[in-house]
């Protein structure tokens, strides 16, 4: 018996929502990737069992795009819900998964693919060291440790050389880069991108939502946010080449 493929599915960072394909039934299910799915991988093809008439169904198609870029998106549905609480909380997580991304690529998977002879462990090894490193920087210092790597073109050559580097990384404190030091990026969209990274504040009406007063911001400011959050998130994806290293980021999740 052939088994239906459902044609309504709404694939998200944390679930897999998808509408059963039989006539009789066309129940609406999520099934959640760390518990229903067991598995960050995207779904190319899979066969679930519908929550409501508990036949088979085959879902598949899902996003291969970044965690960041996912969050992101996740954060538009938000807005049409009028969840504008939770788009700020989600917009703030994107930016700071991003600058964890930006880092990653930077520091280690460019320099595991120019390694002359790369090996998985040292891989797992450089992610712990980085993760002990920055682990606890707050999103400011975060930003400011990825605009110090930007703007200065720091490039390991090998995996050493990365590992070098990433214990030469501040754990608190991160010195602040200056304006006029990014206005002096020779590449004009890039450092137009990299001047808005350094004037976003996403954390602190982040800051203004999840402390005591819960705050509840107004659309135009979560949209707001959002839009921003796209032109400079996207924006940088694109402009820093990191699209490529997505899978990779994917399997460290």
């Amino acid at each position: 018996m052939t088994v239906p493929y459902s044609t309504k599915m709404d694939p998200t960072y944390e679930n897999f929502a998808a509408e059963c394909p039989r006539p009789h039934c066309g129940a609406s299910n999520i099934f959640n990737r760390a518990s229903d799915l067991r598995t960050f991988q995207p779904i190319g093809l899979r066969t679930v069992n519908c929550q409501e008439c508990d036949r088979p169904f085959n879902i598949g198609n899902d996003s291969v795009n970044a965690a960041h870029e996912m969050l992101l998106s996740d954060c538009f549905a938000f807005i049409g819900r009028k969840q504008y609480m939770q788009c700020v909380l989600g917009v703030a997580q994107a930016y700071e998964v991003f600058l964890s991304h930006v880092l990653h690529v930077q520091l280690i998977y460019r320099p595991f693919e120019r390694d002359a002879s790369p090996r998985s462990e040292c891989l797992n090894d450089l992610k712990k060291q980085l993760y002990a490193r920055v682990g606890k920087l707050a999103f400011d210092d975060m930003r400011h440790l990825v605009l110090k790597l930007v703007v200065d073109n720091v490039e390991p050559a090998s995996l050493a050389d990365a590992k070098a580097k990433i214990a030469k990384l501040p754990k608190k404190n991160v010195p602040k880069v200056e304006r006029q030091c990014v206005e002096q990026v020779p590449d004009e969209r890039l450092k137009v991108l990299l001047l808005g990274l350094l004037d976003a504040n996403p954390n602190k009406l982040r800051n203004r939502v999840v402390h005591k007063d819960a705050y509840r911001p107004k659309l135009d400011e979560a949209k707001r946010a959002h839009d921003e959050a796209r032109e400079i998130i996207y924006g940088l994806t694109g402009r820093l080449g990191l699209g490529s290293f997505d899978r990779a980021a994917k399997n460290q999740s």
